[in-house]
């Protein structure tokens, strides 16, 4: 798994209780290019904006897809202001430029989310984790 800043998106991440918090990893089927063929097909102009961030969002109370659709966002900068390459970017934030994200929510319809998203897996856990230092996990047989 890639080096993620999970100190820095935790606060901006949440739901009504949190009863269980975890991580995800998803895969585009051409990398973070389907995200920005996401935004090209909802009609989300990306030609002058760097995508840095990718989230998912259900709020409603009655369970998820009640309204076959799912509240993409998308994070992203401006190329003017911070550069056009993930380099240009990436050396801008290292020396000190404070990074201010843009959020961009998308209604997206359920159906479609297998156009942009090939993978994904994720883990939520209780509270218990946190006091140990590794965690193993051992897969059982169907008759235990």
């Amino acid at each position: 798994m890639g080096q993620v800043n999970f100190d820095a998106i935790k606060e901006h991440v949440s739901t009504n209780y949190g009863d269980l918090t975890g991580v995800i990893q998803l895969d585009g089927h051409e990398n973070i290019t389907s995200i920005y063929d996401l935004c090209v097909d909802y009609k989300f102009d990306t030609s002058n904006k760097f995508i840095i961030d990718f989230g998912l969002e259900e709020s409603t109370v009655d369970g998820i897809g009640r309204e076959n659709n799912v509240d993409c966002y998308i994070l992203f900068v401006d190329k003017d202001e911070y550069g056009d390459s993930y380099d240009e970017i990436e050396t801008k934030i290292k020396s000190g430029y404070k990074l201010t994200l843009k959020k961009k929510n998308i209604d997206v319809k359920y159906t479609d989310l297998g156009k942009y998203i090939k993978r994904f897996e994720f883990i939520a856990t209780t509270g218990l984790v946190r006091y140990s230092s590794t965690i193993e996990i051992v897969d059982v047989d169907d008759d235990e």
